[in-house]
């Protein structure tokens, strides 16, 4: 088996058992009628928010601001972890509706970024003068132009 295979089932596996333990803390304290409407109401407030995030979507066509789209999937990715079973994806999907949270994650996101643009060197290189020349379309060193004199100066 593949290694990411593995931690991907790994992953799902440790994130289940987080649900069960959730779950019961949950029964524990509310009792089972309360805990079932509670997971009904967070599915119903993921499914309504997927909707206004739709219908926003359609109204606006493309969105032009920057991270907002990055923006506009992490609020996917909330109202997602909303609807799923579970009250663990129900905490993380509701601090992801949060809006300071969301800054955060997509702070996160850009030093990542930021930080491979780093690790893979300058964007800009900075030289002297006499450590460059022109080159012509095939690659060759660009012959220096005589002035226009018609007589070059002696030596």
């Amino acid at each position: 088996m593949n290694q990411r295979t593995k931690l991907v089932g790994l992953g799902l596996c440790l994130w289940l058992a987080l649900e069960i333990v959730a779950f019961a803390f949950v029964l524990r304290a509310v009792g089972l009628l309360a805990a079932i409407a509670l997971g009904m109401a967070t599915t119903a407030i993921g499914l309504s928010d997927v909707k206004r995030l739709l219908s926003v979507w359609r109204e606006r066509g493309r969105l032009r601001a920057e991270g907002a789209m990055i923006d506009g999937a992490l609020q996917a990715l909330a109202s997602l972890l909303l609807i799923l079973p579970g009250f663990a994806s129900d905490v993380a999907g509701l601090a992801l509706k949060s809006p300071s949270v969301r800054a955060a994650v997509l702070a996160g996101l850009r030093d990542r970024n930021g930080a491979a643009r780093a690790a893979s060197g300058p964007q800009t290189i900075d030289l002297e003068p006499h450590e460059w020349k022109h080159l012509t379309k095939s690659g060759r060193p660009q012959r220096k132009r005589r002035k226009s004199g018609g007589v070059s100066p002696a030596p």
